[in-house]
């Protein structure tokens, strides 16, 4: 009686067949596919991650901006609206007219 030998498994051999080619092809394909979407979720992770980062710089101007408003609605609303103009306009250097201005030249020595 004779035995067959047990034909070892080679992938060149499996891949050289003809009637194993469509069987390649869907895998290479398959490969394909994952390999572009792995690239796809690791950019739009990136991304993610970089616009989160922005949202949150943008988050705190919009709070900086609206404690200023609140801010500046208070002023607007109070009794001393005057006094606040007024002081805007001393930091600014402008003075009531007839009035005398007098300079420290002192204080650059």
């Amino acid at each position: 009686m004779k035995e067959k030998k047990a034909k070892k498994f080679s992938l060149k051999d499996f891949v050289l067949e003809k009637k194993n080619l469509p069987v390649c092809i869907v895998v290479l394909a398959l490969l394909a596919v994952f390999a572009f979407s792995g690239i796809t979720i690791a950019r739009n992770s990136a991304d993610i991650s970089r616009m989160q980062v922005q949202k949150e710089e943008l988050v705190a101007q919009v709070d900086s901006v609206e404690a200023e408003n609140a801010q500046l609605g208070e002023i607007r609303d109070s009794e001393d609206t005057n006094d606040y103009i007024e002081q805007k306009a001393r930091e600014k250097g402008y003075v009531k007219s007839g009035e005398t201005v007098f300079y420290d030249i002192s204080a650059g020595e």
